[in-house]
């Protein structure tokens, strides 16, 4: 009997040996990444003046794998390392052949009218798959959003089969390997270009910062770069029972009332309420022709999170002048699907300029009007190449002038002594009568 107990406390003893060598060799197994360059070979990728993505996508994971190769404990692969081609299928059977514990996948954007920015992070649709692609982008959104990046969120998108529509994350997702998309930036719009088209170390921080994400995420520690995230706070993620599918319907609420209008400036300030109570609010834009042609889209501000939108934002739009506006607004929400304001009709603000020009005309032409009728009435020649004859003529008229005055004083002196004389003979006359009448009665 004690034989047989003590084969069995041997035996039991092995058992909790192995259990606990167990534990320590799993303990002491790396962490496999696996990093995805997106396209290669005749698959080039978004094309924008000098760049192509798949030379950026290379750059940027082999920042991103020396980077990560720097933490204790961890093993790096790309599924490849040469321009060539390789299916997405492949690539997914790449990291399983690893035993891969999570594959990024890196890209850069385009958008189809060259009107969207910022950054996006696509993760798989189903199970846990999910819910670890979805707490990673949380911590990868963050990194990019902390270099000035707009944040396009983190989102899903299935195709007609209702699966996942990025086929990377379709077949990691088969292979049982956690996966996510990581979209950087748009190549095609202004307020991106200045995060990749300083050069390629600007790239190769995009790489690094994608490490820092991994390394926080697996809460690594470096003695090479003498950081610890073993207590970095995760964010858990609910594992969805079905497909979390994108969210197709416009926000609830779009509507606009104009505040102020400049009619010095043609200034017009814009108050705007804008919510989505499935997702948030990303961008909004304007029409001032009832809703034919918009501007482009410009963020929607978020003051407290990338995913946290606020309700209200106010703006100022410069219409046109001399021209009737219909103004119309539209936000979108986090898949963009757009929802479109109230109309409101402005009159006409006419134009400062084009007024000031209209009485400036007007006060020239009273200026000539005036100017002719004196040359109508005392013609005056006055042209720089007519002075000298100008000053003659203006001599010979001042003699003339003189000329005549003399003699209209001569005449006129002639009719006052003539004027005279007929006085005096009609005096003389009439006492002479007066005296032919007096002698008459004496007689």
């Amino acid at each position: 009997m004690k034989v047989i107990w003590k084969k069995i406390s041997v035996l039991f003893g092995l058992m909790i040996g192995f259990f606990f060598f167990s534990i320590l060799s799993r303990a002491e197994e790396p962490l496999i990444i696996v990093i995805d360059p997106g396209h290669g070979g005749e698959n080039l990728g978004a094309e924008y003046e000098n760049y192509t993505e798949k030379e950026m996508t290379m750059t940027v994971a082999q920042a991103m794998k020396e980077e990560l190769e720097k933490y204790d404990q961890v093993l790096v692969y790309l599924t490849h390392d040469m321009d060539m081609n390789m299916s997405l299928e492949q690539r997914a059977l790449f990291a399983k052949e690893k035993n891969a514990d999570f594959l990024f996948c890196l890209h850069f954007n385009m958008s189809v009218n060259h009107d969207l920015f910022g950054a996006e992070v696509w993760v798989p649709a189903g199970g846990e798959f999910y819910s670890k692609g979805y707490s990673f982008a949380q911590i990868e959104m963050s990194e990019l959003t902390s270099i000035g990046l707009y944040s396009r969120g983190i989102k899903t998108k299935l195709n007609d089969k209702g699966d996942n529509y990025y086929g990377i994350l379709r077949y990691c997702s088969e292979q049982q390997i956690p996966s996510v998309l990581i979209e950087h930036c748009h190549l095609d719009h202004v307020k991106d270009q200045d995060f990749y088209q300083q050069g390629e170390e600007q790239l190769k921080e995009f790489g690094r910062l994608d490490a820092t994400a991994v390394a926080k995420y697996f809460r690594l520690c470096s003695t090479t770069l003498g950081v610890d995230y073993s207590d970095y706070p995760v964010e858990e993620t609910y594992v969805p029972e079905g497909m979390v599918k994108p969210d197709k319907t416009e926000p609830e609420l779009c509507q606009i009332e104009v505040t102020d209008i400049n009619k010095e400036t043609g200034e017009v300030t814009v108050s705007m309420e804008a919510e989505d109570s499935d997702s948030y609010i990303l961008y909004y834009h304007y029409s001032l022709d009832g809703g034919t042609v918009y501007s482009m889209p410009e963020a929607w501000p978020r003051a407290k999170a990338w995913d946290q939108s606020d309700k209200e934002h106010s703006f100022i739009i410069c219409v046109p002048f001399d021209q009737p506006i219909a103004l119309r607004c539209g936000a979108s929400n986090g898949f963009d699907v757009w929802a479109e304001s109230n109309e409101i009709i402005l009159d006409p603000i006419e134009d400062p300029e084009r007024l000031k020009e209209e009485k400036a005309r007007e006060e020239q032409e009273r200026l000539e009007a005036a100017e002719k009728l004196l040359e109508d009435t005392a013609p005056v020649e006055n042209t720089a190449s007519q002075k000298e004859e100008v000053d003659l003529v203006m001599v010979e008229v001042g003699q003339e002038s003189i000329t005549s005055s003399t003699e209209i004083l001569i005449i006129m002196a002639l009719i006052i002594v003539i004027l005279i004389c007929i006085i005096f003979v009609s005096f003389f006359m009439a006492k002479m009568i007066h005296l032919l009448i007096r002698g008459n009665r004496k007689q």
